[in-house]
């Protein structure tokens, strides 16, 4: 059974906190990374083509890669409360009933 009345907004759930908080260490990640890539000498290091890599060219790697990792978990979880915020509102509106003919208040003749 629908309600009735307007419309309500659609309160998310913890979820949203989760892709807040996903989509901020992945910017911390990177960041460390870019600075630990320019100023550790990962760069130099990886452009000169010694190998095998020292820690100045794998930390920032795996940090990416890590980084990359949580805006994927991110995506994911923004996807799925997007996904049930749709559904909630098919749920209260009822968008999915076609719309009668015969208006609110009026019924069918007999």
């Amino acid at each position: 059974m629908r309600r009735k009345g307007p419309a309500a907004t659609y309160r998310f759930g913890c979820g949203m906190k989760w892709v807040t908080w996903l989509f901020i260490a992945t910017g911390v990640l990177w960041a460390a990374a870019i600075v630990l890539w320019l100023v550790a000498g990962g760069r130099v290091e990886f452009t000169a083509g010694s190998a095998p890599w020292s820690w100045q060219v794998l930390v920032p790697a795996w940090m990416t890669l890590t980084g990359i990792v949580l805006a994927l978990g991110g995506c994911v979880v923004f996807a799925q409360q997007m996904f049930v915020a749709i559904l909630g509102r098919f749920e209260h509106d009822g968008l999915l009933d076609p719309p009668s003919r015969f208006g609110k208040r009026q019924h069918p003749p007999a």
